[in-house]
């Protein structure tokens, strides 16, 4: 792996990881676009840290409150919402593993933009007045655990599930980023087992580097995606990613270029 390979990767992952694009699907699309062939899970785990480092940033407070009260109840929330996805993800598990070959890919980038073509119709018609509640949290963590499958947004579809319940914009956001501590915790673990003495092939400049630029522009889409949802502005990712579903879709059956 080359230095701009690694910034270049370390990008996408912070900006997609937050953006409601499917961080996995456009990683999975850039590798064989560009025939990149990223078996090193060292760096997937150094580039995961880096987009938990921003979320951590951006919601230092909530971070240190659910340190402080872990049996209070954004902590108990949290719990109730990671149950789920843990439950998906063991139960789906060899299924989510084989996506990511990309065969599925057309199919999750479709997902996703439906949901925020939805996302977008709730916003401008229904009022999101709630707080959110233990209920809203187990069905945020459900999509959750289905956006595994690549091209189905994390961030995109937990947000949207809060939203059409009813749940304040402001709060969704916040709980879907928080959110994605446990899950992004939960992937390093899986990865770090499977990590052993392998995938060890990578410069440490690559894996500094691929860490800082997941950490800033994830930090960077963290406030964009906060700008957007205060502004309920989601047709145009469902029409950006409603495009490059229909790329996908003519590669796969009809171009084959990749």
């Amino acid at each position: 792996m080359t230095i701009w390979v690694a910034i270049l990767l370390g990008i996408i992952q912070g900006l997609t990881e937050f953006l409601p694009v499917s961080s996995s699907g456009h990683l999975v699309l850039f590798q064989q676009i560009f025939r990149v062939n990223n078996n090193c899970l060292l760096f997937d785990v150094v580039v995961h840290l880096g987009t938990l480092v921003a979320v951590v940033v951006v919601y230092k407070k909530s971070v240190l409150e659910i340190i402080k009260h872990p049996f209070g109840q954004k902590a108990q929330k949290l719990v109730f919402a990671t149950i789920p996805t843990i439950i998906i993800a063991l139960i789906f598990k060899d299924f989510f593993k084989n996506s990511f070959n990309g065969s599925l890919l057309f199919v999750g980038f479709f997902v996703t933009a439906i949901i925020m073509f939805i996302t977008d119709y709730a916003c401008k018609h229904n009022y999101q007045y709630k707080s959110l509640s233990y209920g809203n949290a187990i069905v945020m963590g459900v999509f959750q655990g289905f956006a595994i499958l690549p091209g189905i947004s994390r961030s995109g579809s937990t947000i949207a599930s809060a939203m059409v319940q009813g749940v304040r914009r402001n709060q969704s956001a916040e709980f879907s980023f928080l959110m994605s501590i446990p899950a992004i915790l939960g992937s390093l673990v899986f990865e770090l087992f499977d990590l052993g003495g392998a995938g060890l092939d990578v410069s440490v400049w690559c894996l500094i580097l691929g860490f800082v630029a997941s950490a800033i522009f994830g930090y960077l889409a963290i406030k964009l995606m906060l700008k957007v949802i205060k502004k309920a502005r989601f047709v145009w990712f469902g029409v950006y990613m409603l495009l490059l579903a229909i790329f996908v879709t003519l590669n796969k059956f009809v171009l084959a270029w990749f």
